[in-house]
């Protein structure tokens, strides 16, 4: 029976079966002292008989010959009757019967009462466990539909209830990792608005300048061109913005679905590299690819190439004119690492762990343009398909940022 997995409920049914059975064989054992009783109480009544029929005189054998006597006879009922003793003749016409059957039914009751009492103790104690139990766990589900997880449900028990409780406690963990996405969501979005609205405001203060001095000077060909020229910079700067915040947004909103095939690392990073070769010749800086030309990465690469082209532009970005910024990759069974490199001025210390944070710009940075999004973006890429960035600097020296991904994936 599934009452009997819980545990109160056996304990409660076994006292039921112990109370009852005690009871039983109380009631037993008060039928044979009460029949010893009766016959230690007939034997006497005979006695005393035989007794008074012996002194008027009666025969002994005539005596016992009546007592052995089993026949019932209408002279002797007559004679019963005449004298009052009949079958609806109160008992106390016979004194030592009356006190017998006194004792017996004061005996009986006392000992009926006794676990009558002690049945309805413990069925009130059983209720009361039960509705205090049911009491408990409706305020800590009260407090689940409020958004409050810190209690939990009676549990780590047999029976039909505390399976609910589990099934309920498995749909609060639910419910509470839900909430905390939720939440998590909610501080994303508003980080994200936060950072748009900052991000914006100085290339749309600008544009509104340049407007401005343009419709001034409507007759100035070279403040016109100029300033067209500042004007179309700055629309590019807020479409790069956009575009890369839209991108990290997607990522880190698991909206982007990775599509993982095994690639050329050398044809990625050369790729990745072409489009910023024009721009370190034109800084005068050297940018070399090299590595395994058999090697192959598992990766989805047009993602994987806007990371590693993030870490080559920043690479660019903090190096000083003949500096040499290098790609390079190796693989061993276990793990597959990608690097950019650098002989630039390396991060601070106080930076470095700053470094992939949402449009954060160093002090030292000075006047260097960037909108502080591609290391974020790299990250969230490398990230999305389970890899990791991390990155290594000694000041004045350059850094390493490293790409790792497990080769077996």
């Amino acid at each position: 029976m599934s009452v009997l997995h819980d545990r109160q409920s056996r304990q409660y049914v076994t006292c039921v079966i112990g109370i009852v059975g005690s009871f039983v064989l109380v009631i037993l054992f008060l039928a044979w002292f009460h029949g010893k009783e009766t016959q230690s109480l007939l034997f006497e009544r005979e006695r005393t008989m035989s007794s008074s029929l012996m002194e008027q005189g009666i025969s002994p054998v005539m005596i016992a010959s009546a007592i052995k006597n089993a026949e019932s006879t209408r002279e002797g009922a007559a004679l019963l009757k005449k004298i009052g003793h009949t079958e609806t003749a109160s008992v106390r016409l016979f004194p030592d019967i009356d006190r017998s059957v006194r004792a017996f039914a004061g005996i009986a009751a006392g000992m009926a009462a006794l676990p009558a009492i002690a049945l309805a103790v413990m069925s009130i104690h059983f209720l009361w466990k039960r509705e205090k139990m049911y009491r408990q766990a409706e305020s800590i589900i009260s407090q689940f539909s409020e958004g409050n997880f810190e209690r939990h449900l009676p549990q780590n028990a047999e029976g039909s209830i505390y399976q609910l409780f589990s099934a309920v406690e498995e749909l609060a963990v639910a419910l509470r990792a839900q909430s905390r996405k939720e939440q998590q969501m909610k501080a994303f979005l508003k980080d994200t608005i936060s950072d748009i609205s900052h991000q914006l405001k100085t290339p749309l203060a600008s544009l509104h300048m340049y407007t401005e001095i343009i419709a001034e000077e409507p007759g100035h060909k070279e403040i016109v061109e100029r300033f067209s020229e500042k004007t179309m910079q700055s629309l590019e700067r807020i479409e790069q913005l956009v575009q890369a915040l839209l991108k990290v947004s997607r990522i880190d909103a698991g909206s982007i679905v990775f599509h993982k095939e095994w690639h050329s690392a050398l044809a990625l990073a050369e790729s990745a590299a072409a489009d910023l070769s024009v721009r370190a010749q034109k800084e005068g800086k050297k940018l070399i690819v090299e590595g395994d030309p058999a090697q192959m990465l598992l990766c989805d690469e047009p993602w994987t190439r806007e990371a590693v082209a993030n870490l080559i532009k920043n690479a660019l970005d903090h190096t000083a004119e003949g500096g040499v910024v290098t790609v390079s990759w190796e693989c061993s069974p276990a793990v597959f690492r990608m690097t950019v490199s650098d002989d630039g001025c390396g991060i601070a210390e106080e930076d470095i762990y700053h470094v992939f944070k949402r449009f954060y710009r160093s002090k030292r940075d000075g006047g260097r343009q960037g909108i502080g999004l591609g290391l974020p973006l790299a990250k969230s890429i490398v990230e999305g398909q389970d890899g990791i960035l991390s990155v290594s600097s000694t000041p004045g020296e350059g850094a390493v940022f490293t790409i790792t991904f497990l080769s077996n994936l």
